[in-house]
């Protein structure tokens, strides 16, 4: 029994025995085995070795017959709190959350200093009656709100984001949800509260520094190697607002020649409270992309476009949000087609209740988008993810749709390679023509995962990734599966984990040749 913490070939001690021992009794009696007996004794059978033997005797396990309440019972909901049938087995586990549930009530209902005080009596040998009396302590009525230590961020944007307001009583869920919604901000490092002279709720925060560097690298043998780097500013404008500057390139290595593939100019800005509304987002982006032809000399078939994209996000909910957004482009396939503007309108929703963004064990993803397009250039594009994460398995899958005549070679989807399918080349897959990389109007792509999480600090991930694809709709599910599978390593830095996969497909046949490895931050979805 992993309690006693006694293993074989360990050295003997008479102090880890005894503490062994204190340790059963306390693992019996916390699950209602108050007459258990425990014997144990030892013999020296050589110098060296020593047999332990112990022999238990649980007993009777106790019973709740009943359930009954003292002091300040001041809530009728007490009542829902109680099991449905009795008598139950006792547990420690059972009572701690009995105990944890009175606690939730009051503290919802304006007693955050309610104290409880547990009693058991026997009936016989095996029922008891558990008592719990109550004290609950005063009655919380929050008077005011204050703010502590904001040095550069306006009230305002605290009393946004506080849910609980003046002449309401103490409310611990409200209180919690105001917190993580100033946390969410990312404008402080901690976000604490207290009471104080029983009436006044203060907040007390620790901003972050407002300017930040961030850079990141991802590599994908063979050929490329990702970085960026970002430059960005939190609350520019003291409400909020965000602005980031970024710059990113993929090279690749080719005839003993370095290649700067793609490049990527971003000017981001961020409105937490877009005309000054609490739910109310509006994030803008100017653009200038150049990518394509991966590996390749010429600039034939690579797309280059600058475009100015703004977007209004509706948060409805702390997990649900809408957004519409209008983009202006001007895009170009080198040597392929010729310049075109087009202006597009997008609508999408979102559902995300992840437990957390970089390594997610619970919660899923959902976001439908449709965008439709004019100028010159009209079409229609479908965009749809969904992502389910349990325990140590996560699954994702994304499906594109395009429709319409004369679809810009830009605007149709590139698969293959990292973030889609694993085993493959960066945009490999999809229909080939005109000496383009592959692309296709039409797109299943699931990926699966298995984590097995050894330690805080590293797990082992076995992954399948797959994708189909096709120009026209009818055809999709009889097209090619395209297929990627391997095995991947995770080491945990502050929580975040450092990915390193390694992955072929069905016509990798040459080792270590044909492996594709990846190195990157954070899971790949």
């Amino acid at each position: 029994m992993d309690i006693l913490r006694l293993r074989k070939n360990q050295e003997f001690s008479k102090i880890k025995l005894k503490s062994a021992i204190s340790r059963l009794y306390s693992k019996y009696y916390a699950s209602g085995y108050f007459q258990v007996s425990i014997n144990h004794e030892y013999e020296f059978v050589e110098a060296s070795k020593v047999v332990i033997t112990i022999k238990i005797n649980e007993g009777k396990r106790a019973l709740i017959s009943n359930i009954e309440f003292d002091g300040d019972i001041i809530l009728d909901s007490l009542i829902y709190i109680m099991p449905k049938k009795l008598p139950i087995a006792y547990s420690d586990e059972f009572i701690n959350t009995i105990e944890n549930k009175i606690y939730y009530l009051y503290y919802n209902n304006g007693y955050p200093f309610v104290r409880l005080e547990r009693d058991t009596s026997f009936l016989n040998d095996s029922l008891l009656i558990f008592k719990e009396k109550i004290a609950a302590g005063k009655r919380i009525l929050i008077k005011s709100i204050k703010i502590e230590n904001n040095r550069s961020v306006r009230d305002g944007i605290f009393y946004k984001e506080i849910t609980i307001r003046p002449n309401e009583y103490f409310n611990y869920d409200k209180i919690s949800e105001s917190s993580q919604r100033l946390y969410s901000l990312r404008l402080f490092s901690s976000v604490d509260y207290r009471i104080q002279d029983d009436s006044i709720l203060i907040f007390s925060v620790n901003e972050v520094p407002q300017r930040y560097l961030e850079t990141n690298a991802g590599f994908t043998y063979p050929y490329f190697l990702n970085l960026s780097i970002l430059l960005g500013h939190l609350n520019i404008f003291g409400n909020a607002q965000n602005a980031e500057i970024e710059l990113s390139g993929l090279f690749s290595y080719k005839n003993n020649r370095v290649l700067l593939n793609d490049r990527s100019f971003t000017i981001n800005y961020r409105e937490r409270y877009f005309l000054d509304r609490k739910n109310l987002l509006l994030s803008s982006n100017l653009i200038y992309n150049k990518y394509g032809q991966v590996g390749e000399f010429s600039d034939y078939g690579k797309i280059e476009e600058f475009s100015l994209f703004s977007e209004i996000i509706r948060q409805f909910s702390r997990y649900f949000y809408s957004a519409f957004g209008m983009s202006l482009k001007r895009s170009i396939t080198l040597g392929y087609e010729e310049s075109r503007f087009i202006l597009s309108f997008s609508q999408r929703a979102f559902y995300d209740d992840r437990n957390n963004y970089l390594d997610a064990t619970r919660g899923f993803n959902l976001s439908l988008s449709i965008l439709e397009a004019f100028g010159q250039a009209r079409f229609i594009k479908l965009s749809e993810i969904y992502s389910k994460y349990f325990y140590s398995f996560a699954l994702r899958i994304r499906m594109g749709q395009i429709f319409g005549s004369n679809i810009p070679y830009s605007e149709k989807f590139f698969l293959g390679g990292e973030g889609s399918v694993r085993g493959y080349l960066n945009n490999s897959i999809g229909e080939s023509f005109d000496n383009l990389q592959p692309a296709s109007n039409h797109f299943i792509n699931g990926n699966f995962e298995y984590r097995w999480r050894f330690n805080s600090i590293f797990a082992i991930v076995f992954f399948y990734d797959f994708a189909i694809t096709s120009n026209e709709f009818l055809k999709l599910f009889n097209s090619k599966l395209y297929s990627g599978y391997g095995i991947g390593f995770r080491f945990y830095v502050n929580l975040i984990p450092l990915r390193f996969d390694i992955a072929l497909n069905p016509n990798s046949k040459i080792l270590p040749k044909d492996l594709f490895l990846y190195f990157g931050i954070g899971n790949m979805f």
